[in-house]
């Protein structure tokens, strides 16, 4: 049996911000992106979920629950209003696993 090297839940978070850094300036629009630089130190978050639907078809594949995560990533609401999602990206855990799929603001 081959052994899998897995991303730590921390190590798949820090690994969502990578590719959304890389990929949000030519896919955000002007706006959001520059909303997002002015304030993601003190309001940017990740959270990581189950892949919703919809995944498994853009993916081309079944998704494994205990290997693939959504990474939502956005800003954080200030004085009560809601967060504001920027990307969804799908993940895996493992870490030879090149899957990598992202869907923009405006695209969900």
């Amino acid at each position: 049996m081959q052994h899998v090297e897995l991303w730590s839940l921390d190590e798949l978070c820090d690994h969502a911000f990578d590719i959304f850094d890389e990929l949000a300036p030519d896919n955000l629009s002007a706006s959001d992106y520059q909303t997002y630089q002015q304030h993601y130190e003190n309001r940017s978050y990740v959270d990581l979920l189950p892949p919703g639907a919809g995944w498994e078809e853009l993916a081309g594949g079944e998704l494994d629950p205990e290997l693939h995560f959504e990474a939502q990533i956005g800003l954080s609401g200030e004085a009560g209003a809601e967060d504001q999602i920027l990307a969804r990206i799908l993940l895996s855990r493992d870490k030879d696993e090149t899957l990598c799929h992202a869907l923009w603001r405006g695209q969900f």
